[in-house]
């Protein structure tokens, strides 16, 4: 006959307590007491789209690469490279181009002695035939003495004078292909989750995580054409773009005085600059360049909405120079707490190619997949224009 040898059975947990409380339960027969929403970190990190599509018109491009023109201001100062004494009637500017950049009947300044000198014949190379002291004061040229192209004179019944203009600027960037696919198991489908299901709740923080790879491209992207089967396009970025206005305060002690010093020089030009416009521009910072900023003027700082429909809002600083509209740009927390960008959105445009503005494509997976794939995709990029309009501050606590 068989032997039988049944196996032992698990002995049970015994509950030791005079009365049964909730430790006492199975962890499993636990309703497990989750808030039915998913919290995302962040949801609105990239204020630079959400700005500059809200205050200037998104631009539709037809190429993958957009260009734009522009055209600076008349070049009115000549710097002079000879010193010559009061009575001089031939000046040589430090250039071909600042002579001719005058002609007769042009009057220029000497801005150290307030001379007014009267150009007589219109220049084709560095020398200039003038009369001098017009209405008096003559004084000698120095050498590095700055003559300013000022207004003209022209005589009673003369033709016209000689015609002067500038070339215009051609300059062109690329949108670049964005691209953040997330996928799901097709029982991943069908599990009832706490917050959601997991496609729902998936798509809100992938949406958000596109939008934070593109700002960082708008940000510190570098224009770039890989050639290969296919062109790879890359956007220019607001750090590459910026060029003339760079503020390093890498060892400086700041303090209000040199930041409404820089201010001075940075709020001057553009559409939103003290001298062509509002005299308004957005600096868009980190954490630790508003804590810095909030030290100085902290007491005197407005609170301001910025839209009411997104909840958006900033600190406005009322300098001399124009206003300051401040506002935290989470994504430099991350990696460039040093840094800080003045900007006139006036000059910024979201730039994306014909048809293919972010959209969420759904079923990207193959026909043999148990599963789904979806996607975010954008082909867009940034029109950066009259780069000297913005300004970037870097080194803060290096």
């Amino acid at each position: 006959m068989a032997e039988f040898s049944p196996n032992a059975r698990t002995v049970p947990t015994t509950v030791t307590t005079s009365l049964r409380g909730p430790e006492s339960q199975n962890s499993a027969r636990v309703v497990v007491d989750m808030e039915d929403q998913i919290l995302l970190y962040q949801p609105e990190a990239t204020p630079l789209m959400t700005l500059t599509a809200k205050m200037r018109k998104k631009r539709k491009a037809v190429n993958p690469r957009f260009d734009w023109l522009e055209k600076d201001e008349y070049p009115r100062g000549i710097t002079i490279a000879t010193a010559v004494d009061q009575d001089a009637t031939t000046l040589t500017a430090a250039s071909a181009a600042e002579g001719t950049s005058c002609v007769a009947g042009n009057v220029l300044v000497n801005t150290r002695t307030g001379e007014n000198i009267l150009v007589a014949t219109t220049p084709t190379t560095a020398s200039i035939v003038v009369t001098r002291g017009i209405g008096g004061g003559f004084a000698d040229i120095d050498v590095g003495d700055v003559l300013l192209n000022a207004f003209n004179s022209q005589e009673d019944g003369a033709g016209l004078a000689d015609e002067r203009s500038i070339q215009e600027f051609n300059y062109f960037n690329y949108t670049q292909i964005v691209r953040t696919p997330f996928g799901f198991t097709g029982r991943d489908l069908q599990t009832e989750l706490y917050g959601g299901k997991d496609e729902m709740t998936e798509t809100k923080w992938q949406a958000i995580e596109h939008k934070k790879s593109i700002e960082y491209a708008m940000a510190f992207g570098k224009r770039h054409l890989i050639t290969g089967t296919h062109q790879r396009t890359f956007t220019n970025g607001l750090d590459n773009a910026i060029l003339s206005n760079r503020w390093n305060v890498e060892g400086i002690s700041l303090t209000e005085r040199s930041f409404v010093e820089f201010l001075e020089g940075a709020m001057k030009w553009g559409k939103g600059g003290n001298q062509n416009g509002s005299g308004t521009k957005y600096l868009l910072a980190s954490s630790a360049w508003l804590t810095e900023i909030n030290a100085w003027v902290g007491t005197r700082l407005r609170y301001k909405v910025l839209d009411d429909s997104i909840g958006f809002s900033a600190q406005e600083f009322n300098s001399p120079h124009g206003n300051v509209e401040l506002i935290r740009w989470p994504l430099l927390d991350y990696f460039h707490p040093d840094k800080a960008f003045l900007l006139d959105l006036n000059h910024i445009r979201y730039v994306y190619m014909r048809g293919r503005d972010t959209k969420l494509l759904y079923d990207r997976q193959g026909n043999d997949i148990d599963g789904k794939i979806n996607e975010y995709f954008s082909d867009v990029g940034a029109q950066i224009d009259f780069e000297h309009s913005h300004s970037a501050l870097f080194g803060l606590g290096a």
